[in-house]
Order: C-alpha cells, then sequence, then structure tokens
C-alpha cells in the first residue's frame, strides 16, 4: 500500500554515517500488507514502574532536549521478561493466533521462550526450527516479540520513544560457526494501533532488512505519514545504538544515537503500544541463507517520555 507523505531531511553530522532517500512504501522492499488492524476491547491508557529496575534519575531522551517525565520502560536488567504484567508476546498486528504472518512474507511464529532476559538486555532469537500453530499452518523458524499490552501495560498517542538496541547479529549455521550473508531477517522497534483502535497508527523508528544491513527504514504511517531511508556508517550489528522518535501533535522527529535525521508531517490520532520485534523474511532471494540456522536481535532498554 501505498501513502501519500512530506518528509523533511535533515542534514547531519555524521560524517560518513548516513544518507537519506524518501520512500512511500509501507513496506520498503515490496512485500504484502504488513500488519492487519486490531480488534478487541479498548485499552485505557495506563502508567507502569518496572519492579525496581528503574532508569537513571532525571534521565532524558537523546537528542530531545530536557522537560521530559520518563512514563513508561524497562530496563532489562532482571532474569526473566516481564510477561503479562509489562508485555505481552502476541500481537493484533500478526492475523495468526497474534503470532504469525505468513501472508505478509515472514517464516517466523513467535514464542516467548525465544526470548531471554539477562545480564542486563533481553534477547530475541530466531531459529530455524519447525512448528505448528493453533491454526494448524506450519512454519519453518520460530523468533519472539514483546509488545506493550499486558495486564498493566501501556498505550499513548504522543511521547517520546527510545530503545538501545543491538540489530541482526550471531547470523550461526548448524555448528555454531558464523555465517557472513546475514540476509533473511527483519528487525523492527515501532508502534502498532491500541486494542480496539480500528485505524492505522504505526510508526516505524526503525525497521532493518539484514541484507542491507547499513540502511534503515524510518517512517510513520499515520496521518500524512512520511519518512526517510539513512544508510549508516556503522553495522548496527557489531554494537548498540539508540533508537528513537518525538512522536508529537505536529509531526515525528528520528533520531539514532541523539542525532537528528528525519523529520515528518505524519503522527497518530488514536492510542498505540511498542512492539519489540526480530522476523524472518521469505522473498525470494533475500531469505535466510540456506546455512543459517540462527541469528539475534539484543535490547539494552526501552523508555517512553511525556511532557
Amino acid at each position: 500500500m501505498r501513502r501519500p507523505w512530506r518528509a523533511v531531511l535533515i542534514p547531519v553530522a555524521f560524517g560518513t554515517l548516513l544518507s537519506t532517500q524518501g520512500s512511500a512504501l509501507a513496506d520498503p522492499l515490496g512485500g504484502g500488507s504488513r500488519r492487519a488492524l486490531a480488534t478487541g476491547a479498548v485499552q485505557e491508557f495506563k502508567q507502569s514502574s518496572s519492579g525496581g529496575e528503574n532508569p537513571p534519575a532525571g534521565v532524558q531522551p537523546q537528542g530531545g532536549g530536557t522537560g521530559w517525565d520518563v512514563k513508561w520502560w524497562d530496563e532489562f536488567n532482571g532474569t526473566s521478561v516481564d510477561w503479562g504484567t509489562k508485555w505481552r508476546g502476541n500481537s493484533s498486528s500478526l492475523p495468526d493466533n497474534g503470532r504469525g504472518n505468513k501472508g505478509n512474507q515472514q517464516l517466523e511464529y513467535h514464542l516467548d521462550r525465544n526470548c531471554q532476559e539477562k545480564d542486563g538486555a533481553v534477547t530475541i532469537t530466531a531459529k530455524r526450527e519447525n512448528h505448528t500453530s493453533p491454526s494448524g499452518t506450519d512454519y519453518t523458524w520460530t523468533s519472539c516479540l514483546l509488545t506493550s499490552t499486558g495486564s498493566s501495560g501501556y498505550t499513548f498517542k504522543h511521547a517520546f520513544i527510545e530503545s538501545r538496541a543491538k540489530l541482526t547479529y550471531n547470523v550461526k549455521d548448524a555448528n555454531g560457526k558464523p555465517v557472513s550473508d546475514k540476509r533473511g531477517f527483519w528487525p523492527a522497534f515501532w508502534t502498532w494501533q491500541a486494542d480496539g483502535v480500528n485505524s492505522w497508527q504505526e510508526t516505524d523508528v526503525y525497521e532493518q532488512y539484514s541484507d542491507n544491513p547499513r540502511k534503515l527504514h524510518l517512517t510513520s504511517h499515520a496521518g500524512s505519514g512520511g519518512g526517510c531511508q539513512p544508510t549508516l556508517g556503522f553495522d548496527p550489528g557489531d554494537g548498540f545504538h539508540t533508537y528513537g522518535a518525538d512522536i508529537s501533535p505536529s509531526g515525528t522527529r528520528f533520531y539514532i544515537d541523539g542525532k537528528l535525521v528525519c523529520t515528518v508531517a505524519g503522527t497518530p490520532s488514536e492510542n498505540t503500544n511498542i512492539i519489540e520485534d526480530l522476523y524472518v523474511y521469505s522473498r525470494p532471494g533475500l531469505e535466510p541463507n540456506p546455512a543459517t540456522v540462527s541469528a539475534q536481535k539484543s535490547v539494552d532498554y526501552v523508555r517512553v517520555w511525556q511532557r
């Protein structure tokens, strides 16, 4: 689906860090419709803490200035994911039990066990393994997602959201050896309309297609929409970097490591929630190397501020 939009690209002093290219595609690589409209009961705005795993006192979003109050977070400093209290492992964006979407060129079915929290981060592992969903659909990969719609979950319309993450790394074969061909993985940090909202309210803070790991897709699919495609001067799988979006009533501003890289007019008109994921892409020629059996994404923290 194509959506009209206008983007304002901001020159950035990253050296060779990035260049930008506009895009009006919901799926920049031409895949099918990525998500389905949310259904179910309306979820009201809620605030939640993190059981003592607090961010540093007074911490502000990188590049976002001051005057922000942190409203929701997970520092991932525990020994297990806060399923139910903070996160849920299924999303209304995926039509097969909230955990699979083969019609969107995805190979994976999402299982909570593929998210492991330890050593100050949550790691999502995509695995080449057969799994049959309750609908009877067969999958050849499993992975995991986290969405902020647990029993004490969090939804918002406008906020500054930020994640520090390491994208598509530890791509390995059956013998545990590295596979240099990293194609086939599709990690993202994004928002999706809250339960009960039946209009498209998505903001992609980043999407990465791992065949071209240094190129990210930053897109608003809400209101007037808009987006850009920065090419980074580093591989996001070599270490942790911060990715943020200031989603305001007047538009959306995207940040990488605290640098403003793109400003667009799009902004949601309804409440949304957060999703962290690692999809496995099935488009011919871009699917995982036959030798690849696993890959990972790790997230150091997720934080949300409002003024």
